[in-house]
């Protein structure tokens, strides 16, 4: 019998943390997909009724916006329990400010009308103050940390071009 010690020390909180490292310790090296986590304050969870109404209303848009970009795995619009977040979730092949640019591009008079319900929203339109908007974006996105996928290295392309071969 091997006598195994196992460590169970708690890691010091993290402060300014080498997400390089971070993601090297996860393997998201090799994984072409990476997440957006962004966190949208409302002004009042009392409109939140409201910023899902308008959502619903623009889902048929906002599914043919995201099908056309070729490169999001998913997405999704969350709200807390609360109504005081609403959450945008997707996972995305590419950069980051790519990403948001897209964004604006196609989906800029959606997130405009989202971002009305939404506290310290940066200036609008969002095609407008593109800059503004992927600098909100960015401070409001939690980064992906130890996360699993299925196939950390296809992209969307790839999985397509799979699905026309069945």
């Amino acid at each position: 019998m091997h006598n195994l010690h196992i460590d169970t020390r708690p890691e010091p909180v993290p402060g300014n943390v080498d997400q390089a490292a971070l993601s090297m310790s996860f393997g998201l090296e090799r994984q072409v997909q990476n997440a957006l986590n962004l966190w949208l304050p409302m002004k009042t969870p009392a409109q939140m009724p409201a910023l899902m109404a308008l959502l619903q209303s623009a889902s048929t848009d906002v599914h043919a916006a995201l099908s056309s970009l070729h490169y999001v795995h998913f997405a999704r619009f969350l709200p807390s329990r609360d109504g005081s977040l609403l959450w945008v979730i997707t996972a995305y092949d590419g950069t980051l400010q790519s990403y948001i640019m897209d964004f604006v591009a196609v989906l800029g008079d959606e997130f405009t009308a989202i971002l009305q319900f939404i506290s310290d929203a940066p200036r609008l339109p969002v095609q407008r103050y593109a800059t503004d908007f992927t600098q909100y974006v960015m401070a409001h996105n939690l980064g992906q940390i130890g996360v699993w996928s299925a196939y950390p290295e296809i992209t969307v392309i790839d999985v397509l071009r799979g699905a026309r071969r069945l």
